[in-house]
């Protein structure tokens, strides 16, 4: 990200995944070599837009570069019989 986006679980505005993807920036001189698979890293603690944000992005600029994702998230359940 260009700048710092507040996180969507302490925020009341929705996501806008176009917002999102025009705040992203690539630094292209550590793209030395081209990387040969990408995995985005991503705490998914409501709507999981940065995720699509980044993966939309990262499609546009290595088209043909295998890309994953691995989400961490964690649930918390509510109180109840057992």
């Amino acid at each position: 990200m260009a700048e710092n986006v507040d996180p969507a679980h302490l925020s009341d505005d929705p996501r806008n995944i176009s917002a999102l993807l025009n705040k992203m920036r690539l630094d292209r001189s550590l793209l030395q070599p081209v990387p040969q698979a990408i995995c985005v890293f991503d705490d998914v603690l409501t709507t999981g837009a940065h995720f699509k944000a980044t993966q939309m992005w990262l499609r546009t600029e290595f088209p043909h570069v295998p890309l994953a994702g691995l989400f961490l998230a964690r649930r918390a359940p509510e109180a109840g019989p057992i």
